[in-house]
């Protein structure tokens, strides 16, 4: 793969799914290389924004925003740094020789798939796991409580319950 120079027909392009603190860095460390960069987030002024050649703000969850900002700028390579991609589309995107998923799409998928990572290694690898359960409901929830899983809430709450006293229910607020 040729580097080329940024902002010419002869420059390699990376995009940046996902633009914090750490896109920044990446984005810097590839400038510094000669690469031209596309830092993309789903909020205006994101860090790497700031720095990058080029920057977008779009719903990295949905898939026809992704697809539709892959096939306008041409990026040779796609880096995902954050979870909320659709990395279903990723697949896509990669299969359709559109751009190439770093390190794969399949393993982007995986990895930011918290239950897909989970199954892969408990289920079809047999690795050793300490005991889970999948909750999408408050029953499924109570299930898994009563079945005396430790618990790992992921997303917004990012919190640990570890004994049945230790859920709340109620968010002011929220859905």
């Amino acid at each position: 793969m040729r580097i080329g120079t940024p902002l010419s027909n002869s420059a390699l392009k990376v995009m940046l799914l996902g633009s914090g603190e750490l896109g920044k860095e990446v984005v810097i460390a590839l400038q510094r290389l000669g690469v031209e960069t596309i830092a993309v987030d789903r909020y205006p002024r994101a860090p790497a924004m700031q720095v990058a050649h080029h920057h977008y703000v779009i719903d990295m969850s949905d898939a026809q925003a992704l697809r539709r900002l892959v096939e306008q700028v041409k990026p040779h390579l796609i880096v995902p740094e954050i979870e909320a991609i659709a990395t279903d589309e990723l697949l896509r995107i990669e299969a359709d020789g559109l751009a190439e998923v770093i390190p794969t799409a399949r393993a982007a998928h995986l990895t930011m798939n918290r239950e897909g990572i989970r199954c892969l290694a408990a289920e079809e690898l047999g690795l050793p796991t300490s005991p889970y359960a999948f909750a999408s409901s408050l029953a499924e929830l109570q299930a898994a409580i009563d079945a005396e899983h430790r618990l790992s809430v992921s997303g917004e709450a990012g919190d640990v319950l570890q004994r049945q006293g230790a859920i709340a229910v109620e968010r002011p607020g929220r859905c």
